[in-house]
């Protein structure tokens, strides 16, 4: 007949190799991981200095002058569009409804209880 101890050692070995195996299962499946990790980094690291170099391209001094000579039909200031403060209309006397400041509502005092004396009922 087997003793107790022996099955009680083999029940222990058992459940050791079992642990040892999904130890040995999720590490692999975090090497993995891990993998996927690093070369999605070496990925996004590539991009971001391709779309460097394509941003220091896109703004080359030289070629959004182009762009601007282009596009926006830029002309130097004339010297009639340059006004004088005194041109300029006067402010009313009194503010506009639509910006006119409200004053809040006063806050309510806070009424204080006389508390009444113990022998006094």
């Amino acid at each position: 007949m087997i003793r107790r101890s022996t099955i009680f050692w083999l029940l222990l070995v058992a459940a050791s190799g079992y642990a040892m195996f999904q130890v040995k299962y999720e590490v692999g499946q975090l090497e993995d991981e891990l993998a996927r990790v690093n070369h999605q980094i070496v990925a996004d690291h590539e991009a971001m200095h391709v779309l460097s170099a394509e941003w220091s391209r896109l703004n080359q001094p030289s070629r959004l002058d182009e762009l601007a000579r282009r596009h926006l039909h830029l002309a130097p200031i004339a010297t009639s569009q340059i006004g004088q403060v005194e041109t300029l209309p006067r402010r009313s006397a009194a503010p506009s409804p639509a910006i006119a400041i409200t004053k809040p509502a006063p806050a309510p005092e806070a009424q204080l209880a006389t508390a009444s004396p113990r022998g006094a009922r």
